[in-house]
């Protein structure tokens, strides 16, 4: 990997009914998780509830997977998943992402894509997710979170 990496946060956001809410983005040409680089002084959590909320609308709770709390220090909650990948543009660009991806619930708001980003924003199963144009690793990511939700009672 021989160009800069990009840090980026993503939120793979499951609802009650195990469906996990995916945006159409306008750059990639794909489905994906929402999500995007972190602003400055913005921590990973922050950046993935942002993203969420204005690429579709919604509000977003992370699902806090903190191994270590001390009061002397404040713990940014850890991610499900770190994953170094190359993201291809629809112009063939390629970025070099270091994306921490969080599980989250969702919250308030209208479903609504923001379209200068994304062209759409909807709610999948876990089996249809593996029907669409994704990245090669978003459906067993998808369904990684899926289950690990549930081996939590759901929060």
């Amino acid at each position: 990997m021989g160009s800069a990496r990009h840090f980026t946060a993503a939120a793979i956001v499951v609802d009650d009914d195990h469906r996990v809410l995916l945006v159409r983005h306008n750059k990639i040409g794909m489905w994906i998780y929402p999500g995007g680089h972190l602003a400055e002084q913005e921590d990973p959590v922050e950046a993935a509830v942002r993203e969420v909320r204005e690429e579709t609308g919604i509000d977003v709770r992370v699902v806090d997977r903190q191994p270590f709390v001390h009061p002397a220090a404040r713990t940014i909650p850890s991610p499900f998943a770190i994953l170094e990948i190359d993201m291809k543009t629809a112009a063939l660009e390629v970025h070099h992402h270091v994306e921490m991806i969080y599980v989250c619930r969702p919250g308030e708001g209208l479903l609504r894509p923001q379209l200068s980003e994304v062209s759409a924003c909807r709610w999948f199963s876990a089996a249809e997710v593996e029907q669409l144009d994704t990245p090669p690793e978003l459906p067993a990511l998808v369904a990684a979170a899926i289950n690990w939700l549930g081996t939590r009672g759901q929060e």
